[in-house]
């Protein structure tokens, strides 16, 4: 992703923080919208999984969610933004969170559970290369699955400032990196849900 567009995209959510402070509309969801995904995921995730890495962390409500579902797991939270980052530091002390652009720098560990949620929905310029390129990546450090989250180009309710997959386009970009996936139309309303195997 183009620097200038990583600028637009930290300055956009870090705007969004100030304004909606500890509120799931600080990352672009609704607390309903955000509790919804949370739960889904959860059900792909093994209860005894010892390392969850949340790429697109945002201010560190997954890891809120774990800790209230009495998850135990050594967690990781990145984010190219810092405002968020410092914003979960400070809530969640006990959690590794880090200002990470994997673009730039390398991942230099391996996680049982590489989660990204939604982390693609903002419209800008090459958020699907970009998307692809970090799937890869990310699945390169992943010991058993990789969850990416996106928005349905099928869904009935559209916004002209997000973005929308196919499914056509997430196989094309899976088959590149793993024939052993799944991809779900059916967990969450509006939502694709695209799980890779180690």
């Amino acid at each position: 992703m183009d620097e200038l567009v990583k600028e637009y995209v930290i300055d956009f959510f870090t705007k969004r923080l100030n304004h909606f402070k500890n509120s799931p509309e600080s990352v672009g969801w609704t607390k309903k919208g955000q509790t919804l995904r949370y739960e889904a995921i959860l059900k792909f995730i093994n209860p005894n999984c010892k390392t969850i890495l949340d790429f697109g962390c945002g201010k560190g409500d997954f890891y809120s969610f774990l800790k209230e579902k009495g998850m135990e797991c050594n967690y990781t939270g990145i984010d190219i933004n810092p405002s968020l980052i410092e914003f979960a530091k400070q809530n969640y002390p006990e959690a590794e969170f880090y200002t990470m652009d994997i673009e730039n720098e390398p991942l230099t560990k391996t996680f049982d559970y590489i989660i990204s949620i939604g982390v693609f929905n903002l419209l800008v310029q090459t958020a699907k290369e970009t998307a692809k390129k970090c799937i890869k990546t990310l699945f390169n450090h992943t010991n058993e699955k990789l969850i990416f989250t996106c928005l349905n180009r099928r869904s009935k309710h559209k916004d002209i400032g997000l973005v929308y997959f196919d499914i056509e386009e997430l196989i094309n970009i899976v088959l590149e990196i793993t024939p052993e996936f799944n991809i779900l139309d059916d967990v969450v309303e509006s939502d694709l849900f695209l799980i890779l195997y180690k």
